[in-house]
Parts: C-alpha cells; structure tokens; sequence
C-alpha cells in the first residue's frame, strides 16, 4: 500500500504541522508514502528536509499526468487538496479520505458536495468537528484527535529564554496572530489587569499573523508584552512558560494546548470547538465559557497561586497528553488505511 498526502496550504500552521506529524509515525512504520503540495510551500520544504518524497504543483488542476502507483490510498489534509484526490478519483479510481481540522461548515456548493460524496472516509479532528460535518454531509465521520508534536525543550535553552524576557511570570501563547480565530485580544487584556498585581511578569505571543498590528497598538508598546515571531524551537518558549493560554473563539481541536500539556505547562483555554475534549471537565485545566478579559484575569491568577490545583491538572494534563502522541494517531489513521485499501 502506498499513501498519498495532499496539502496544499501556502503557510504553515497547526494542519501542515499535523500532516508531518503523520507521515513522521508512518516512516517510523516503513510505509511507503509521498508529499503533493502547494509549490513553493514552508510545507514542501519542510518535508523535503525530513526526507520525503515531495510532489510540488501549482494547485488541485495540476499534476495530474505524472504516474501514480496502483495500489495507493489519498489522504488530504484540507480543503483544496480535496478537489485534487477528487479528480485523481475521477482519473484513476484511487479512493480518498479527508481529514477535517476547522469547525467552520463545508461549503454547500455542488462541486463541494461531490467532492466529499465522493471521499471514501472522512475523519473529523474533535468530536465537534465531526458532528459539524456529519450534519452537513450524511456521511459517517470517524473522529481521529491531532497529535502532540514531538518539540524537544533544551533545558539551557528554556533558561536563557526566561533569563533574556526579564521577568515572571510568563503568561504564553503559541498561535496565528488572528483575533477572529485565536481571540488574543482577550488575552492581551487580561494581561494588562494581571500586571497591575504582578509588575514584572510577560506576556509571550509566539507567531505571526494579519492582526499584529492591532495587538502591537492594543498592548501600548508595553515592554512586557512580547511578540516572539515564530520560532523553530517551539517547544524551549513553550516549557519557559508558567501558564500556556488559549483564548480561542473558533477551534477544531487545539493541538498546541496538547504540545503544552506535554511539556508539563498548565493550560488555561477558552470552551470552544474541540478544546472540551482535550481540557475534560476541567481535570486537565481551568476553561472558560466567554471572552471577559477580568475572567481570564482571575483564572490565570488561580493557576498562578493554587500551587495544589496546578500541579494536580498539569499532572492528568501530561497523562493525557501521552496518550495522544504520534504512535497513537499514525495507528488510527493505518487501521483506516487497511480498511479503505481492504487489506
């Protein structure tokens, strides 16, 4: 059997992070697979540097004439790349499936419809997301959480991270600088209050994004509040944090909250989408049902001061969090490999 990954996103964000997640479990396995992406891609050459086989193309109409083996399963990773599996299914008979990472509903057009009419499975990242999706298709949805990825933390490296910031504690956050999506705004206020009763502690916001500018206008230029950028070595900034935020207003999982749980972060997120699931009810950290900056405020506090309650959810965080690592997704998503492939 031979796997087929389509991802044609232009950035590099949470799903491409997954894909190669994925097809890092499946190497470790000796599956036999390739890359099609968007050329040009951070995707494409970040899987180029792993090793793997990489197809570029212009978009879903193209590349379509280079052989293919026989025997091959497709998988996609979002939305565009399901026009393409759909025209290699139309072409060659391979059959699909489509792994969907947002909540947002399918889009109601014809071609939409046939497209996921025609997938051979489909796979929700949440339960949330799966449930948005059977409603909207009839089709079965298997329900297959993200990852943990595997960001090692230099202990040296976490050490000078917090040496450089010049304070504590470190309130962080890891996630596209996109309020409509992320919800930082909230969080950026929260802060503002927090600060007022911890003077010297930070605000880290790892990553780029369309609402930068707002947030740079909306924290005042206040030193304390840092825009970090994106930085290769995610999982050093994520262990220099006390407290890991995710005031997310739309979500299909949050695998980020799961890379924190992993590296023994307390989390504090807002009761969207799929983040229930990771979260439980309230065992594996403190969420919260709206966007009031004061509520956010005391609920960082509570993490900060209730040392009991903290290392009592960080703990079950972890546990969780081991769970659902790479082996544990790449098993799921081989199972329904052999299935489609009827082996």
């Amino acid at each position: 059997m031979f796997v087929e990954h389509v991802n044609f996103a232009k950035g590099f964000r949470g799903g491409e992070r997954q894909t190669l997640n994925l097809m890092e479990g499946l190497a470790e396995l000796g599956m036999d697979q390739s890359l099609v992406c968007q050329a040009g891609s951070e995707l494409g050459r970040r899987g180029e540097a792993a090793g793997f086989k990489v197809r570029h193309a212009r978009g879903p109409l193209f590349g379509h004439l280079v052989s293919s083996p026989v025997c091959r399963v497709i998988h996609v990773h979002e939305a565009r790349g399901a026009y393409w599996a759909a025209i290699e299914n139309m072409l060659r008979g391979a059959p699909y499936l489509i792994t969907r990472r947002i909540p947002n509903p399918v889009s109601a057009s014809y071609f939409n419809r046939l497209v996921y009419r025609r997938a051979t499975e489909l796979v929700g990242v949440s339960r949330d997301v799966s449930a948005r999706l059977n409603e909207r298709t009839g089709h079965h949805v298997h329900t297959i959480l993200d990852s943990c990825t595997r960001h090692s933390a230099d202990p040296e490296h976490t050490v000078a991270i917090r040496a450089d910031l010049g304070g504590a504690p470190i309130i962080g956050h890891v996630g596209a600088l996109h309020d409509h999506h992320k919800g930082q705004s909230t969080l950026i206020a929260a802060f503002q209050e927090l600060a007022e009763r911890y003077p010297r502690a930070r605000l880290v916001l790892l990553g780029e994004g369309p609402d930068k500018g707002e947030f740079q206008r909306q924290a005042r230029n206040d030193p304390r509040i840092v825009f970090a950028g994106f930085q290769e070595e995610v999982g050093s900034w994520i262990a220099a944090m006390d407290v890991f935020a995710f005031p997310s207003r739309e979500e299909g999982l949050g695998s980020s909250v799961l890379d924190a749980m992993l590296l023994g972060v307390p989390v504090v997120t807002s009761n969207v989408g799929g983040l229930p699931e990771l979260v439980g009810e309230q065992e594996r950290g403190i969420m919260l049902d709206n966007h009031n900056p004061l509520q956010w405020t005391a609920a960082l506090q509570t993490m900060l001061e209730d040392a009991a309650l903290r290392d009592k959810l960080r703990c079950a965080a972890l546990e969780f969090a081991q769970a659902h690592d790479i082996a544990a997704m790449t098993k799921d998503y081989l199972d329904l490999y052999r299935h489609i492939a009827g082996e």
